[in-house]
């Protein structure tokens, strides 16, 4: 089951038995507020940046060893999440270790939703995201936020106040807080609910803690909901859009297309995403009507097709064609790098899921240059889409053989088959990508990067160490920012001459250098509780790393961000093999 924990704090700090005695705290840092945006029960983000610098915790109080603890609440309401750092998540920053401050990494799951953490000497700044970030909007009172660090507690302390953007049922936003007088603390409230509840109590620096583990019973998504399964279809219409930085519209983000590179990018946009591709989660536990999903295996399957789990494969062959250069067409094998998590609202059919990707790619040009059009990838012909062997493959390494389509006839470049590959010498490699499906809005906005300065690039969404002198990038590639948020440590490749960057500032080129915004619009499927399909989109925008082949790197603008829009149809299973039923 999903805790939900509820807890009234007198003090905010890391726990110590009641048996152990108390070292000295360190003193609280009262900090003002740059932004503070919750989005009800899906993502909590703020920014504390001041011209005076905070003080970091002393060396034997580090979070590398001590850990941390990371509260949200509402001052005058019953919202209140808590989100536990352990000391294995953080990375010292500077030489020596901690003398430039601190950074967590978390895996952004629902017991670990909190993907990035900074503590630094002028800022301090979290996003968590997912089914673990519980708090529901709209607040009564002010926004309280505690960073507790260590066991001798340092805390950071913000109260947003400040200016009030927006604050409904759907999100808060604040921003330009003023520093508090002393650290907040919640507005109590409570919540209510079937099944049971327990309660204990600590010792909190000489306060009493106590909170209420309240586990809610009760069917999710209706009977026999085993398994969720997402089919997409071909896309029509519009999934969001790309802005330019004096807001003005630079282009629409299609349903069921792929936008890669920065704003240099030379392949016509959007690729086409494969049809008729299902992706089977398994449903873990349930509070109330939101469920908490995991991977599905193989053997739930009965296939690798449609699984989330690691070697899963993710839709059919996906191919890229590049009118303008055939020759650096490409065909991409997609498979599931990590298990699948995340969660859905059976109520409203709000999905997330975090469903990480390896992307082999195939330098193929065109399979078949005496047919019309480019084929990147082999095809699978003759056939109906999921019907066993009812095709052909015509090119790669099975031409002639039987297959099944995994898609429909979309355009020239289709249908593919996973029982149709490419010729395994055109592959060039595999690349990480950080796949998370949303029925929600993303939102991407373009920043310089400061780790260090991302020399003369005002719009980066995802920056990566390089060598500005002589314009490469460091391999094994270093990831040093990504929506506005620094990960991966400072960069020092290329000595004085290090900085983090795109290849090209911007997005979704050609001629898209000024693109400052991405927007990718969802929409949730609606109650599922009645076990019927419903439509749903899905979107995810993320980061793809430098291949380090020349000619793609060049062709795609790599690295740079990437997005995507799937619509389709959802529903619940009983049996992961019949799903969809």
């Amino acid at each position: 089951m999903i805790r939900i924990v509820l807890a009234l704090v007198l003090g905010w700090a890391t726990l110590l038995s009641t048996n152990t005695a108390s070292a000295a705290d360190e003193p609280n840092e009262l900090m003002p507020g740059r932004i503070l945006l919750i989005k009800n029960g899906t993502l909590a983000k703020f920014v504390a940046k001041a011209p005076v610098a905070f003080d970091l915790p002393d060396t034997n109080n580090a979070p590398t060893a001590e850990g941390a603890s990371l509260s949200i609440f509402d001052t005058g309401g019953p919202a209140s999440d808590t989100y536990t750092l352990p000391a294995g998540g953080w990375k010292a920053l500077g030489n020596p270790a901690g003398s430039k401050g601190y950074k967590y990494k978390g895996a952004g799951t629902v017991g670990d939703p909190c993907r990035r953490v900074l503590v630094k000497s002028k800022v301090v700044k979290a996003v968590c995201k997912g089914g673990g970030v519980q708090m529901a909007t709209p607040f009564a009172g002010d926004a309280g936020i505690v960073l507790a660090v260590g066991t001798d507690t340092k805390n950071y302390c913000l109260l947003f106040g400040g200016t009030q953007v927006k604050n409904d049922t759907t999100q808060l936003k604040k921003k330009d807080a003023p520093a508090p007088g002393a650290c907040p603390t919640p507005g109590g409230g409570g919540s209510t609910s079937t099944s049971t509840s327990s309660t204990s109590s600590s010792t909190v620096f000489g306060a009493t803690t106590t909170s209420t583990t309240i586990i809610i019973g009760g069917p999710c998504c209706g009977a026999n909901a085993n398994f969720v399964g997402f089919t997409n279809g071909i896309g029509s219409g519009a999934c969001g859009n790309m802005l330019n930085a004096d807001g003005t519209q630079f282009d629409t983000l299609d349903c069921g297309g792929l936008y890669f590179g920065g704003g240099q990018n030379s392949v016509p946009l959007p690729a086409i995403t494969p049809d008729f591709s299902t992706s089977v989660t398994k449903v873990l536990s349930c509070t109330g009507q939101t469920a908490t999903l995991g991977a599905s295996t193989s053997t739930d399957t009965g296939d690798n097709l449609r699984c989330s789990d690691i070697g899963c494969l993710f839709g059919g062959p996906l191919p890229i064609p590049n009118p303008s250069s055939t020759p650096t067409s490409t065909c991409v094998i997609n498979s599931v790098a990590a298990p699948a998590d995340g969660t859905l609202d059976c109520a409203t059919g709000e999905t997330q899921i975090n469903l990480p990707l390896n992307s082999e790619i195939y330098l193929v040009g065109d399979s078949l240059p005496l047919e019309p059009g480019i084929q990147p990838c082999p095809l699978c012909t003759g056939g109906s889409p999921n019907v066993l062997n009812s095709g052909t493959c015509e090119g790669g390494l099975a031409n002639g053989m039987a297959c099944t389509p995994a898609n429909s006839a979309q355009n020239n470049s289709y249908p593919t088959s996973h029982d149709c590959p490419p010729l395994l010498n055109l592959s060039i490699g595999t690349i990480p990508i950080g796949f998370a499906l949303d029925s929600g809005t993303v939102s991407w906005t373009a920043t310089p990067a400061p780790n260090p300065v991302s020399t003369g690039q005002a719009r980066v969404y995802c920056g990566y160490c390089r060598n500005d002198a002589t314009l490469a990038f460091q391999q094994p590639f270093q990831q040093c920012w990504e929506n506005g948020m620094a990960i991966g440590g400072n960069c020092t490749f290329g000595g004085t001459d290090a900085t983090c960057q795109q290849r090209d500032q911007g997005a979704f080129g050609p001629a898209g250098n000024n693109v400052r915004t991405i927007n990718a619009v969802g929409a949730p499927a609606g109650s599922l509780v009645d076990g019927l399909p419903h439509a749903q989109n899905l979107v995810s925008v993320f980061c793809i790393p430098p291949t380090f082949n020349a000619t793609i790197d060049a062709s795609a603008d790599l690295p740079g961000p990437g997005a995507v829009a799937f619509e389709g149809v959802t529903e619940i299973c009983a049996t992961g093999t019949s799903c969809p039923e």
